[in-house]
């Protein structure tokens, strides 16, 4: 099957969207740990697609998009922009929408004021040498084809072309296969940092990663 890697087009955002909501959780739908994939999707992707398609990357196949790559040169920029324009439209519509209404959503709130207190959000981050970030997600039945490294590959190019020099991302630890990747490609491990997530019956403390890559 020939794989296409274009630039991002407007016409991309439902199904970069979909992609984002139904690979959240270890590559499982994302209602297993957030109960509204919009506003999950909001936070997630609106970012990339709205202030910095510039640098999102697609994987088309036979005219279906199956994978992307959400670039970032300036983190500095991204977490100015979430504050200030992007944060304060995503809560209005959870209100609008009923989410901190949801059992599932003041679980995961828990979680994340958990994740708060044992230093998980804490994190120090040198801008000066890995100023740009990324994310990608491939549909389930397109990974192992290469279409992760070759997406890498396109934005490591245009960042290196803009003067960048190094670029960060995190992962889950307990997500091995995307561990193994990461330092396949060159990744090295920065810190690690807690992570609460909720459970069945309770919830569980698990680690993030922090990956850096010389450019």
């Amino acid at each position: 099957m020939n794989i296409c890697l274009r630039p991002y087009q407007p016409l991309d955002r439902p199904a970069i969207r979909q992609i984002c909501a139904d690979a959240a959780d270890m590559g499982e739908p994302v209602e297993r740990i957030f109960s509204d994939r919009e506003v999950f999707a909001d936070i997630i992707t609106s970012y990339y697609t709205d202030f910095e398609p510039q640098s999102l990357w697609v994987a088309e196949a036979e005219g279906e998009v199956v994978g992307y790559l959400t670039g970032c040169l300036d983190s500095r920029r991204f977490l100015r922009v979430m504050i200030w324009r992007i944060a304060p439209k995503i809560l209005a519509r959870a209100i609008l929408r009923g989410v901190f209404l949801r059992k599932q959503t003041i679980r995961f709130l828990i979680a994340m004021l958990k994740s708060f207190r044992l230093g998980g959000f804490n994190r120090s981050i040198p801008l000066d040498k890995y100023p740009a970030h990324l994310h990608i997600d491939i549909k389930h039945d397109f990974r192992g084809k290469k279409i992760g490294q070759s997406l890498m590959e396109r934005f490591f190019t245009q960042a290196k072309s803009s003067g960048i020099p190094g670029v960060y991302l995190t992962a889950r630890q307990d997500n091995i296969a995307a561990c193994r990747f990461f330092e396949r490609i060159g990744f090295s491990v920065l810190a690690r940092y807690p992570l609460v997530i909720p459970a069945i019956n309770d919830f569980q403390v698990i680690y993030s990663v922090l990956y850096v890559k010389q450019l």
